[in-house]
This record gives structure tokens, C-alpha cells and sequence, in this order.
């Protein structure tokens, strides 16, 4: 099992382009995508052919910049699943935050700096795909049966913390 994380595409083509690389390689048996997904400029065009290609494996979800206007996808405004053993709540991080329910894994996208805490609950942020902040670099997040990993566009691994 690897599901992968992405946050913060914001419609960005060149990204979407990457996404399409990452999913290569990577092989996930499940893509959640944490907002902020779409372009306030462009059709989005592209990005809807990824969610039509993988619709079979994808969760969307809404994020501050994902308009009803833009939309051709439904969105959530969070998602639950226990992963081994583990109740992990991935939203957006806009809407929700770790206190709003009980979980082992919060998972958020929202501020484009990737991050893992070993806490209570675990925070995980895959930081963005296209945008990052701060002193982050363009990064996605894999949760496997016992990691959660950060990694940067090349595949090279950022921070990891096992969760089991």
C-alpha cells in the first residue's frame, strides 16, 4: 500500500506535468489531493485530465482556492481512513484543524511548507507541489504501511517518521 499526498497545485501545468512523472514512479494504490488544486486563470483543463485518468484512485479535496465556479470534480472537506490500525484525517488545513476530531495522523496541506511532527496526533504536510514556501522546496508526501516520507520532485527524500 502507498498513497500519495499532494497539496497547493493551484492549476500550475508545469506541475501537473510532474504529478503525472510522481505517479510514474512512484505506483500509488491511492492519490489524495489536499486543495488548492485548481487555477483561478487558466480552464484547468489539464488538471481535469488527471483527475478523469485517475478517478478509479483519487480523493479530492476543497481547498481555500478550489472555487464552486472552477469545479468539474466534487471536492470533500476532509476525508477519513484508517491505515493500518491508524485514523488519519486529511483536509485542506483552511476548514479544519487537528483538534476539530480525534485522529492518529492529522494530514493538511494549506501552508506550502512541508512538515512531519511526531506528536499527538501526528502532523504531516506534504508541503506544495508547485509553490512552496518559506524554506521549502516543491515537495509531495507518501504514506507506506509504516512511513510517512516527504519528498522533493526529483524523488529524493526530504523527512520521513514511521507511524506504527
Amino acid at each position: 500500500m502507498k498513497y500519495l499526498v499532494v497539496s497547493d497545485i493551484h492549476g500550475d501545468i508545469a506541475f501537473i506535468n510532474y504529478l503525472y512523472h510522481i505517479v510514474e514512479v512512484e505506483e500509488p494504490s491511492k492519490i489524495i489531493l489536499l486543495g488548492d488544486i485548481l487555477s483561478t486563470v487558466n480552464d484547468n483543463k489539464e488538471i481535469n485530465e488527471f483527475i478523469d485518468k485517475f478517478k478509479n484512485k483519487i480523493v479530492l479535496i476543497k481547498g481555500n482556492m478550489d472555487f464552486e465556479s472552477c469545479m468539474k470534480h466534487e471536492m470533500l472537506n476532509f476525508y477519513q481512513e484508517v491505515i493500518n490500525g491508524k485514523v488519519f484525517i486529511f483536509t485542506h488545513g483552511h476548514l479544519i484543524d487537528m483538534n476539530t476530531f480525534p485522529c492518529d495522523v492529522y494530514v493538511q496541506g494549506h501552508t506550502h511548507v512541508s512538515a512531519i511532527e511526531d506528536s499527538k496526533p501526528i502532523y504531516f504536510n506534504p508541503g506544495s507541489l508547485a509553490h512552496p514556501r518559506g524554506n521549502s522546496v516543491n515537495s509531495y508526501g507518501l504514506i507506506t504501511d509504516d512511513e510517512l516520507i516527504v519528498k522533493d520532485v526529483d524523488g529524493n527524500i526530504i523527512k520521513k517518521l514511521t507511524y506504527r
